[in-house]
């Protein structure tokens, strides 16, 4: 009873965004309980929010020796050593946790309740923002999801979380410091990565601000989701059109515009103009160059929540693209061939 309460204070804490304070509740649970996965649990989002998970690591190890078998101490693991750069092992842990899947059964777990999502005020927060960048001649333009919508809808899409704003990469350190002089902070230590950078702004709006640059071997324009103090192969890298903006006027002043959105949007998600609300940006990409470690840490990692959601319309083109670079790996041939079955289970 004593573990219970200092759990929920430590939860609380946490709501509270104090951090350090929930770690001394979760770790006081763990000198009596060393095999709480609860405890374990909380702990590690705490850590990982702070930056500092690798010394949670040993406890982990500590709580796997009671759970040799814990879905959920695996994934921790994966998640721990892809903050700390160990990419190599993160993949070994996650690909445990898939194996894991396939032998144990499990209620489905709820997923996330997605925010609200103010359209207007996401779509105002977009265009004062290009405003802002374009008057301190900052070379940027809307992208991904925020683009897609945009120019197939006419409006941003409608169960989109952020907005997405693509800049010149060398101009990312003028761009951040604006944005932090204009009611704007990062958010979630932009997921450990240097590229995109995620913010937030006063008003509750999230932006992920992505680096377009030219890779200097072959001349081609590149983005994606990079990090930093690991080889640049280890990265997920997208590749692109060379990309020309044009004027464009809003309401909110003149901003850049893609000259030929269609040409990006035809790079990232093929046939754009057919709507697919199981297409998966980060996995699913039409221009991804390889299935590199970072790739397969954030394939491995949403393959394993949406398999414990019972979410099987999405898990399918997850499934099908990783197969797509990896035919012959045992391990998703057996997880195909489950999907398939629990997918007729369900039509019967």
């Amino acid at each position: 009873m004593a573990s219970l309460d200092l759990i929920l204070k430590g939860i609380k804490l946490c709501q509270q965004n104090q951090c350090s304070s929930a770690k001394a509740k979760f770790l006081a649970v763990l000198k009596t309980d060393p095999d709480s996965i609860i405890a374990i649990r909380h702990l590690t989002e705490a850590a990982l929010h702070m930056g500092d998970s690798q010394q949670v690591i040993p406890h982990i190890h500590t709580c796997m020796q009671y759970h040799p078998d814990s879905i959920i101490l695996h994934q921790l693991l994966g998640v721990v050593y892809q903050q700390n750069k160990q990419l190599p092992k993160a993949v070994e842990y996650y690909r445990t946790a898939l194996s894991l899947l396939l032998t144990t059964q499990f209620k489905p777990s709820k997923p996330a309740a997605k925010a609200n999502f103010d359209q207007s005020l996401y779509e105002a927060t977009l265009w004062q923002t290009l405003h802002l960048f374009r008057h301190n001649n900052l070379r940027s333009f809307a992208t991904s999801g925020t683009l897609l919508g945009l120019t197939r809808d006419k409006c941003l899409l409608p169960f989109d979380k952020d907005i997405d704003i693509g800049i010149d990469w060398g101009q990312m350190p003028q761009a951040i410091k604006l944005l932090k002089q204009n009611g704007w902070q990062e958010h979630k230590r932009s997921y450990d990565l240097i590229n995109p950078r995620c913010f937030m702004h006063n008003n509750g709006v999230i932006l992920d601000l992505c680096g377009y640059g030219v890779d200097q071997t072959n001349g081609q324009t590149i983005a994606g989701l990079w990090m930093a103090g690991i080889p640049f192969e280890w990265n997920r890298v997208t590749v692109y059109p060379k990309i020309d903006l044009v004027d464009k006027q809003t309401e909110f002043g003149s901003v850049w515009h893609p000259a030929q959105p269609e040409a990006i949007l035809q790079a990232l998600y093929g046939q754009w103009k057919i709507k697919d609300v199981n297409f998966d940006t980060i996995i699913c990409a039409k221009n991804l160059q390889g299935f590199s470690l970072l790739t397969q840490c954030f394939a491995y990692s949403r393959i394993c929540v949406l398999w414990q959601q019972h979410r099987w319309a999405k898990l399918i083109p997850l499934v099908e693209q990783v197969r797509r670079f990896t035919p012959s790996d045992q391990l998703f041939v057996k997880l195909e061939k489950q999907l398939q079955m629990e997918l007729q289970h369900e039509t019967q």
